[in-house]
């Protein structure tokens, strides 16, 4: 029975989207059909093995998970989002260094779904992604940590600020330093303003340049060298603006608070 239940699971990956589908409810055979693009004879052998196992059932023409089938999709789920994410772009997640992050967060990082990897062409090496910039501007709040130094991001973000946008930044001391040196009048602008909160973080771990608004997920995580390869990793959906919520939360707990500047 043990192998049985083991090779049902892991042995197809069908089978897997099938468990991890019916988590969000009852599904007709219809409903199926549409959410794999496939004929329903291709469903008809999967769906029997899973009702062998006990692990679905079928109730008045609609499947859905027995509770061992549940207890088992909800378990499975994030060990399959994991494998879903390096297995897109191993090259990218083999080499980064992901130390900085939480054991938690580390665990759910297959959370990060539908992420891209965006790599910019030689000559638009330090200019923001054009889908980047656009959900930044729509977006009611935007949550950052910079811990690289980007020489449009506080003009960027002064102007946010100045259109009512609620904006977090946390800085490195590395990045405090370089914007005192090279951006003097804007950061002087962003201790001024009422809709920027500016944090220092002090820890020893360089945490990644993170980017978390309603709309938006982008990291700029470095790698195994702890260099940035000017790499970046962009997500619009619903977990992955979760999953890096919690990471700046995580950041803001390891940070002090920088005076907003009066008058």
């Amino acid at each position: 029975m043990e192998s049985s239940l083991t090779e049902t699971i892991w042995f197809s990956e069908k089978r897997r989207k099938i468990l991890l589908l019916l988590l969000d409810g009852p599904k007709d055979p219809e409903e199926m059909k549409t959410a794999f693009g496939v004929t329903w004879r291709s469903l008809i052998l999967p769906l029997k093995e899973l009702k062998e196992e006990e692990l679905i059932c079928n109730t008045d023409g609609f499947y859905e998970l027995s509770n061992i089938g549940k207890l088992i999709a909800e378990n499975m789920k994030p060990i399959n989002g994991i494998l879903d994410l390096f297995g897109k772009d191993t090259d990218y997640w083999v080499k980064r260094d992901l130390d900085s992050i939480p054991q938690y967060l580390l665990d759910r990082i297959g959370d990060l779904e539908d992420s891209t990897i965006i790599e910019p062409e030689l000559n638009d090496m330090f200019e923001p992604p054009e889908e980047f910039t656009r959900s930044l501007v729509n977006s009611k709040y935007v949550h950052s940590v910079f811990s690289i130094y980007h020489p449009l991001y506080p003009p960027l973000y002064n102007e946010l600020a100045e259109h009512g946008t609620e904006i977090s930044i946390i800085l490195t001391e590395s990045v405090l330093e370089r914007m005192h040196e090279d951006r003097q009048e804007e950061l002087e602008k962003m201790q001024h303003s009422e809709n920027i909160n500016l944090f220092l973080y002090e820890n020893e771990s360089l945490p990644p340049s993170i980017v978390v608004t309603d709309n938006l997920f982008s990291a700029s995580f470095f790698d195994s060298q702890g260099m940035y390869d000017h790499r970046d990793i962009m997500s619009f959906s619903k977990s992955s603006l979760k999953w890096g919520e919690k990471l700046f939360r995580h950041y803001q707990k390891m940070s002090n608070s920088i005076p907003r500047s009066e008058g």
